[in-house]
């Protein structure tokens, strides 16, 4: 678990703090608990937590930013391996909300990404130097995978670009049309989700190829301000108000769709998706649904976790976050 100020390892078998690493500096903003993202896990080995810490002032230098990143061993005795800092742009001190993510890390290289108000740089970081390979000025890296970052590359304001970078160096390999208050996001692997308005007006909705940033598949209509959120294996689970919508990432095609009185069927409330199974609260308690065909799975579970693993899942209850074993 992550804060502004550091990290913390928690078995979930027995809730214990099994591991904690501080951040080495002043936290950038004391009021940034709620834009804490969670941290990202690095081949397997290596948890990365980024914090937004100040630099003071010193001799004829003024105060700046910086982020510093924090690598932790995802095994016992789960200490820091690493740490290093990048320096922060000027606009980082002034913008009124900033926020930092770990966006991914692939083939030796991890990748951060700092956002405040139309402004965004992103960060390639060698994680076997740890030293700076690249920065992007305007990104907002959204997804790393094998041999790409994907992101919106920030102009004009409310209307960037998507794009792809090669995730070694940082040079630019393809770049899409402009897109009014666009949203992107990771829909697997090799594909990513982009949705707005063209600079006619039009809604668009399409799912890119991420090394090359050709069109998919356009997803179904309806969906454009709809969060969707991919299983890890094989499709995209899109709740919305009354409604849960499943898509093919692949091509597009709507799979299936529960509406609130439809079939004789109730949309339940969806908390997590993972591995081709729905989690969510249905009108009778926690439900668990097949991703792929959306029907009710005969093994009813104890809880709907918000998190969810090969090991357990975590749940929220007035407060209380409890873990259970996963199973089956």
């Amino acid at each position: 678990m992550a804060s502004p100020t550091g990290l913390e390892v928690v078995d979930l078998a027995t809730g214990r703090t099994v591991g904690e690493e501080s951040a080495r500096g002043e936290a950038l903003r004391s009021d940034a608990e709620d834009d804490t993202l969670p941290p990202v896990l690095a081949g397997g080995a290596e948890v990365l937590a980024p914090f937004l810490l100040t630099v003071p002032a010193s001799g004829t230098h003024t105060a700046g930013a910086m982020v510093e990143l924090v690598a932790v061993s995802a095994t016992a005795p789960h200490k820091g391996t690493w740490r290093t800092t990048v320096k922060l742009p000027e606009w980082a001190l002034t913008a009124n909300s900033v926020t930092v993510a770990a966006v991914g890390a692939h083939d030796g290289t991890a990748v951060v990404t700092v956002v405040g108000g139309d402004e965004a740089v992103s960060y390639g970081i060698d994680t076997a130097s740890h030293a700076l390979r690249w920065r992007k000025d305007g990104l907002e890296a959204v997804q790393v995978s094998t041999g790409t970052v994907t992101g919106l590359l920030h102009g004009e304001p409310r209307t960037p670009s998507p794009v792809g970078l090669e995730l070694a160096t940082g040079s630019e390999k393809w770049r899409g049309a402009k897109v009014y208050a666009a949203y992107m996001d990771a829909a697997g692997p090799s594909t990513l989700r982009i949705a707005g308005r063209k600079p006619d007006g039009t809604k668009t909705d399409q799912l890119l190829d991420v090394s090359t940033g050709r069109l998919r598949a356009d997803m179904p209509p309806g969906l454009g301000t709809v969060t969707c959120t991919y299983d890890q294996a094989q499709t995209l689970v899109c709740p919305h108000a009354f409604a849960v919508v499943a898509v093919d990432p692949a091509t597009g095609q709507l799979l299936w769709v529960i509406k609130d009185g439809e079939g004789g069927r109730r949309a339940p409330t969806v908390t997590a998706v993972w591995h081709g199974r729905v989690y969510g609260l249905g009108a009778n308690g926690p439900v668990a649904l097949d991703a792929r065909t959306g029907t009710d799975l005969p093994t009813k579970p104890e809880a709907a976790p918000l998190l969810v693993d090969a090991y357990a899942g975590l749940v929220l209850d007035a407060g209380r976050l409890t873990s259970y074993p996963a199973g089956g």
